[in-house]
């Protein structure tokens, strides 16, 4: 049994390598800019500066009729419309699936943007999302342009809602811990799907919560690659585009002014590198934490200027009397630097450093006490315990007038939990004896991790309590000896 052989994605050589008529066989195939991938793969980008000049129109149609599918499509009505393209959803008679249809709207083009310049993205897009082949990337079928239409291509169909949707779904205020720990969730499978685009030297540019779907089954894709930038091996845009086609010169605006980073607001096209999309991730991490973008302008103008100032309000003064974990706050801003350099070197990082803050908590915050700072002290009530990260503290208790060192910490040593798990007040001081930084752990962040009334809490509870019996009973045989 023979098999055809296809092309990338499927695609018959066919359906491009034989030569319209009036075209002229003898022409060379136009060059293209290379990419080199993983594996020996390629993406390949078909350089517009050096393409021939324009057949004639019959040639044009002959050409489109060439590429068009081989199957027909039903369209079942319109999905979704933006930036400069519509989405239908169709049905594939032959293979008898739906599929998303993605068509160029020659009406609702950029000012800025030519109708040679709109033709190039859009096929590009196509062409670069359909050599992404990654689970969290939705997959291209064909590509192709009906004789006297606009350039269209399908794709997988994708249902569900995007993290807009999610984030809106319940008030700031009212959300719960494990619906926060779902939306980070989403955001890290969404840095193992850019950071593989980056790895076939692709950046997005356009990162945001629109952009990422979540399916029916919780399956997430990140959507919308048609701002996406193709770059060289060392990072730095490609390249050779055509002047004029508003694509990537410097100066060049491309992406969405609330999320943006400086180097994008600005036109800094040589500038666009990894490190721009980890911005956006974490204007994505900055908006799932506050519910808002970090640059919120009146108009998409001003959100663009307020992107190149870049200043960002810390998200707890966002959030207000809603209470944020600390350590995500801190994370979002380190990524929302304006100094690229300063910024998480790449997106790996930036996800690792996130589940580390899970790993850590979230919720907590740390302290630095310098040398003889009595930490808290015998007959405080409790407010919080403490995990020694660096320096060295001493334990003491004053009995009958006299200073009785209990014990010495140092890093890993923890303090405090007992009372504040039992409520009772402080049964000894606790004094740094060189700088010492500590972990936080107050009543709310307890209560988080235990559960007000769960059974490991009360569980905690009770061992805390017999524990501070106990040291009382100790206490009372250091003063008196073992007859009393």
């Amino acid at each position: 049994m023979s098999r055809r052989k296809t092309g990338p994605r499927g695609r018959r050589p066919a359906e491009d390598a034989a030569p319209a008529e009036g075209v002229g066989a003898a022409a060379a195939p136009p060059p293209e800019k290379t990419i080199d991938l993983d594996d020996g793969a390629e993406v390949r980008v078909e350089d517009p500066a050096a393409q021939p000049p324009p057949p004639p129109a019959h040639a044009l149609r002959d050409r489109a009729r060439s590429l068009a599918p081989r199957r027909p499509l039903v369209d079942c009505g319109l999905l979704a419309t933006g930036g400069m393209s519509r989405v239908h959803k169709v049905f594939d008679a032959s293979l008898q699936r739906h599929l998303a249809l993605k068509v160029l709207d020659p009406g609702a083009l950029p000012e800025a943007l030519t109708p040679t310049g709109a033709h190039l993205r859009f096929r590009e897009e196509a062409q670069l999302t359909g050599q992404l082949d990654h689970p969290n990337i939705p997959p291209v079928h064909d590509l192709w342009q009906d004789p006297g239409g606009p350039p269209c291509f399908t794709m997988k169909l994708v249902e569900g809602h995007t993290l807009t949707e999610r984030l809106n779904a319940t008030p700031l205020a009212e959300r719960a811990d494990h619906e926060l720990e779902r939306l980070l969730d989403i955001l890290l499978v969404v840095c193992d799907a850019i950071s593989f685009a980056h790895s076939k030297g692709v950046i997005h540019r356009d990162l945001k919560p629109d952009n990422i779907m979540v399916g029916s089954y919780g399956q997430v894709y990140v959507m919308d690659w048609g701002c996406a930038l193709a770059t060289s091996p060392g990072g730095a845009a490609a390249p050779g585009r055509e002047a004029g086609a508003g694509r990537d010169d410097h100066g060049t605006v491309v992406g969405t002014g609330a999320y943006m980073a400086p180097e994008q607001a600005n036109g800094q096209v040589a500038l666009i590198r990894e490190w721009t999309d980890v911005y956006l991730l974490g204007a994505v991490l900055y908006e799932i934490l506050t519910q808002q973008p970090p640059h919120r302008g009146r108009t998409a103008f001003e959100s663009v200027q307020l992107a190149r100032e870049n200043q960002i309000r810390p998200p707890q003064q966002v959030a207000g009397e809603v209470r944020l974990p600390p350590e995500l706050c801190r994370v979002a801003m380190r990524a929302l630097e304006a100094n690229p350099m300063r910024r998480y070197p790449t997106v790996i990082a930036l996800r690792d450093d996130i589940k580390q803050a899970l790993r850590r908590g979230w919720w907590l915050e740390s302290a630095t006490f310098l040398p003889g700072t009595l930490i808290y002290q015998q007959g405080d009530p409790p407010d919080a315990a403490y995990i020694i990260l660096s320096g060295c503290c001493e334990v003491f208790r004053m009995e009958d007038g006299r200073r009785v060192v209990l014990r010495g910490m140092g890093p890993g040593d923890s303090f405090g939990e007992a009372s504040l798990v039992s409520g009772r007040s402080r049964s000894a001081t606790v004094q740094a004896l060189t700088e010492t930084t500590a972990t936080v752990i107050d009543k709310d962040c307890l209560e988080r991790a235990l559960g007000r009334d769960s059974w490991l809490g009360q569980f905690m509870r009770a061992l805390a309590n017999r524990f501070h019996d106990l040291d009382a009973r100790l206490a009372l045989l250091r003063r008196h000896g073992p007859g009393r």
